[in-house]
Formats: structure tokens, sequence, C-alpha cells
């Protein structure tokens, strides 16, 4: 299984943005779903931060807290749209 590392490098190479996973109790879960084998196309460009939380990372890492980071290491906004976010990593 994943480690957490993994997981971001592998959200990083599939989706275009960085991100800062942890859990949210003090222990990680043992066992992490690769995320690259979960979806064929990387979210809309019109999600939101919220959105691709709500329906993609939350569904796979139930234990874990997510955030989406901007090209400049600022955490985006829930209400920034994944084009922005994507864009500023270019």
């Amino acid at each position: 299984m994943p480690s957490i590392e993994k997981i971001q490098k592998e959200i990083a190479n599939f989706e275009g943005f960085e991100v800062v996973i942890r859990p949210e109790s003090s222990t990680a879960p043992a066992r992490l779903p690769s995320y690259a084998k979960q979806y064929e196309r990387r979210a809309r460009q019109a999600h939101t931060v919220r959105d691709w939380k709500r329906l993609r990372f939350s569904p796979a890492y139930p234990e874990l807290d997510v955030d989406i980071l901007l090209g400049d290491g600022r955490v985006a906004t829930e209400r920034t749209k994944l084009e922005r976010v994507r864009q500023s990593h270019n």
C-alpha cells in the first residue's frame, strides 16, 4: 500500500497540483489505496477545491485531511477553481 508521500506525488502527477495530506488523528491509516488507479481522467477544471475534496479525496481517504496548494505554496481556498490552481503550477 502507498504511503502518504507516494499518494501526494500520485495526485500531483495525475491532477496537476500539489497537495499536503495529514491524518485527522495522531496515526495514519495502515492501508491506503493508490490514487492513480482510481480515476481515468483528472478532475474537471470547473470543480472547486471543495468539490475535489468531497468527490475524490474524502471517499478514498476518509481518515485523512488534505490541503491543495497553489504554485506559490499558499493553501487554496475551498472556492478556488481547479483551473486556477493548475495554472498557478505552470
